[in-house]
């Protein structure tokens, strides 16, 4: 193991509560030697503060989660699952992180930039070749510019809307933890995000191709006013229609969904509204939706939705819980 890779591997026992004293100052003396790292630690760590916070707890729904047997349990070994779980996915992160970027300086002359958002906002920029991204709130973008080579790479965390500078010679590349989505020149969004099991890219103009980013599964093309689900568990990829009138919406603070499962719906207003949204049947979960609201609070939109299709919920200070369908 070099060690960049020890580092790296103490940073991810550091998240997790797990390192030792000897550790420790080991993480400490490096930080402050290693000018490279201790930025990439610091990104790090704010991106796994954003994923992974660390709130009070929220008795009510807690308890409801415990009622139905959902997640909050006694039992160690499911504890100590999660935990390898929450390790697996900061392992992951690393590797998009530094895969083909950070180790890649002697063959790439360029800069490592990452460019990110509050939760709270919505920030434009504009990379190196042309191409414009719109980050949405508590996403993460990583490039090395300017570009060089036979592609352009951009590595996402969370949610982007891009216009990409046509270069019919060097394909842009986004890449996220489970899929690549390939372009000339093109205008698509892609969400990835990591507390969610199914990611999505939506075409405006263009053509892009996906590829899973592990796997033997088949990649796809997508056509203008397609959508792709991916879910990442099984490498599967599921094409329809969508709404290209209003593309990424969210630039503009609207929220809006279009033929979209209310479980991916309660993961978005959950960041969109920054509270805990639990969905505690799999028939009401999968009830879908096509609406669009623009300064509505939170509770309108549920009563909004909630009115559409049937279903009853609670809400407290500690959180939402969306019960059965009336």
């Amino acid at each position: 193991m070099t060690e960049k890779n020890k580092l790296f591997e103490l940073l991810v026992k550091e998240l997790n509560s797990d390192l030792t004293e000897d550790e420790k100052n080991l993480m400490g003396k490096s930080l402050q030697s290693d000018n490279s790292f201790s930025k990439q630690y610091h990104t790090l760590k704010e991106f796994w503060n954003r994923v992974h916070p660390r709130e009070a707890s929220h008795r009510i729904i807690e308890k409801t989660e415990k009622k139905l047997e959902f997640t909050h349990q006694s039992n160690p070994k499911k504890s100590n699952i999660f935990i390898y779980k929450i390790a697996v996915s900061v392992l992951l992160l690393i590797s998009l992180l530094l895969s083909g970027l950070l180790f890649r300086t002697q063959q790439n002359p360029g800069t490592l930039h990452d460019y990110h958002c509050n939760s709270d906002e919505v920030k434009q920029i504009e990379l190196s070749d042309g191409t414009k991204v719109w980050l949405n709130g508590g996403s993460y973008l990583f490039t090395m510019e300017p570009f060089s080579g036979e592609t352009r790479t951009a590595k996402l965390i969370g949610e982007a809307y891009f216009e990409v500078a046509h270069n019919a010679q060097i394909p842009f590349i986004v890449e996220t933890p489970s899929f690549k989505t390939k372009v000339l020149g093109t205008a698509f969004t892609v969400s990835s995000w990591p507390a969610s099991k199914v990611q999505k890219v939506e075409l405006y103009e263009g053509k892009v191709k996906l590829e899973p980013a592990h796997g033997a599964a088949n990649g796809a093309f997508l056509e203008p006013g397609q959508r792709a689900h991916f879910y990442s568990e099984n490498g599967k990829i599921i094409i329809s229609q969508t709404n290209t009138d209003n593309r990424a919406a969210w630039r503009n603070g609207i929220v809006s969904f279009y033929n979209e499962e209310l479980f991916n719906i309660a993961l978005e207003l959950e960041r969109k509204f920054d509270t805990r949204i639990l969905v505690s049947h799999n028939e009401v979960g999968k009830l879908r939706f096509t609406a669009e609201f623009t300064d509505e609070p939170l509770d309108k939109i549920l009563h909004l939705l909630s009115e559409a299709k049937a279903f009853s919920y609670d809400i407290s200070n500690q959180g939402i819980l969306i019960r059965s369908v009336k």
